[in-house]
């Protein structure tokens, strides 16, 4: 590491201190005015889609009060067929362990 004297330091400081940014924008004032931003048909459709999947809720209450529902009164069934694929799936694919 190489320490160097207070004079080199101001040398430093006065050569860059002339390229000074100039005066601030008031603060009603925004951007430059040759500054534009266009955002895609694609990007507005996809930001249009986020906002929509933001609204749904997470947990369809209405599916989990009838699955409730049908547990408590004995008449919820299980597609042995279909769980046995998913597992089958999920075993093949190493989803488990």
């Amino acid at each position: 590491m190489k320490i160097y004297s207070s004079t080199v330091v101001q040398n430093v400081y006065q050569a860059y201190g002339k390229n000074k940014v100039g005066k601030t924008q008031k603060s009603g004032e925004v951007g430059s005015p040759g500054f534009d931003i266009q955002i895609s048909n694609q990007g507005k459709d996809y930001q249009l889609a986020i906002e929509k999947l933001k609204q749904i809720p997470d947990v369809r209450a209405d599916k989990v009060s009838a699955i409730k529902q049908s547990i408590e009164n004995g008449t919820y069934t299980i597609d042995k067929t279909k769980l046995a694929k998913s597992i089958y799936s999920a075993i093949s694919t190493s989803e488990i362990g």
